[in-house]
């Protein structure tokens, strides 16, 4: 029996010579990519309609009764029968394009890596299950959270520039401030947390989006059948299923308004929004630590 000698063959293998980036660039890098998805940029037209849309339906409404105003402003009798409305009060419009975008536009960002198979291409960089998902909800919340905060500070800008003295208005009313971030936080993280929760069941973004819709709308009715059917602390409890009541109503808590809902400590519903929340992202987690090991 003869032997034939070895040999070896170069197949070009090289190492990465490169500059090696930190963890934070490389979260940093997904929250950048999300970011662009959810605006639709580098994408189709339909992307950018679907996104850019339904974010100015929660803006130009504001924007446009603030030109009406600025126009009656030299008519005093004309403006003094024209109302802008409340803070809070704008957020029982803006909420419903918001639920809009976050229902079809969330689901961008993780049904197609899922659909795709390559969250394992992920897991096998050094970037945890946290990493990921965690990068992509800050990216999805930086857009829909920007949605939310623009027409407040839109009517606060209006408000300062409107009064007799700007300075004083400023000083006297300068919490406004934070608690427009508030509001917007208390709008934006529930829909953000529930549309990827809703995203990380399905590879098909359709059925995302139906989902995310079913439960702001089966919430939504089974909150006002409580309402019409039950009193006392069985309408209260019973309420506290609709999820966009309970923002609202955590929003109007936050800028001092009274709730549209039966009287309850405005804390105790804040508190019942963080508690859902906290329990979504939990839940959203470990779904895609499930995801990534499959």
């Amino acid at each position: 029996m003869t032997t034939r000698p070895a040999e070896i063959f170069d197949l070009g293998y090289r190492g990465w010579e490169g500059q090696r980036t930190s963890r934070w660039r490389r979260r940093h890098a997904i929250w950048r990519d999300g970011v662009r998805i959810s605006l639709g940029l580098g994408r189709g037209v339909g992307a950018k309609f679907a996104s850019w849309v339904l974010i100015g339906l929660a803006l130009v409404p504001m924007v446009v009764l603030v030109v009406i105003s600025a126009f009656l402003s030299p008519a005093q009798e004309a403006a003094d029968e024209f109302e802008l409305p409340s803070y809070a009060d704008y957020y029982d419009w803006a909420l419903v394009p918001l639920s809009l975008f976050a229902a079809v536009v969330a689901p961008l960002l993780l049904c197609p890596d899922r659909r795709d198979g390559v969250l394992a291409l992920y897991a096998a960089r050094p970037i945890t299950s946290t990493d990921y998902v965690g990068s992509l909800w800050t990216a999805f919340l930086t857009v829909c959270g920007a949605a939310a905060w623009l027409p407040v500070l839109v009517l606060f800008t209006w408000n300062a520039l409107d009064a007799s003295s700007p300075d004083s208005w400023l000083r006297d009313n300068w919490d406004i401030a934070p608690r427009s971030m508030g509001a917007a936080a208390a709008v934006a993280v529930p829909l953000t947390t529930l549309s990827l929760l809703a995203a990380s069941f399905t590879k098909r973004r359709a059925y995302a989006a139906v989902a995310t819709l079913a439960v702001l709308l089966v919430g939504s009715a089974v909150g006002g059948i409580a309402e019409d059917s039950f009193k006392g602390a069985v309408a209260d409890v019973l309420s506290l299923a609709s999820l966009s009541e309970v923002a609202t109503d955590t929003v109007r808590w936050l800028f001092a308004d009274e709730p549209q809902t039966p009287p309850r400590p405005g804390w105790a519903t804040a508190l019942w929004l963080a508690g859902v929340t906290l329990f979504m992202a939990v839940w959203l987690l470990q779904r895609t630590r499930q995801l990534v090991r499959e």
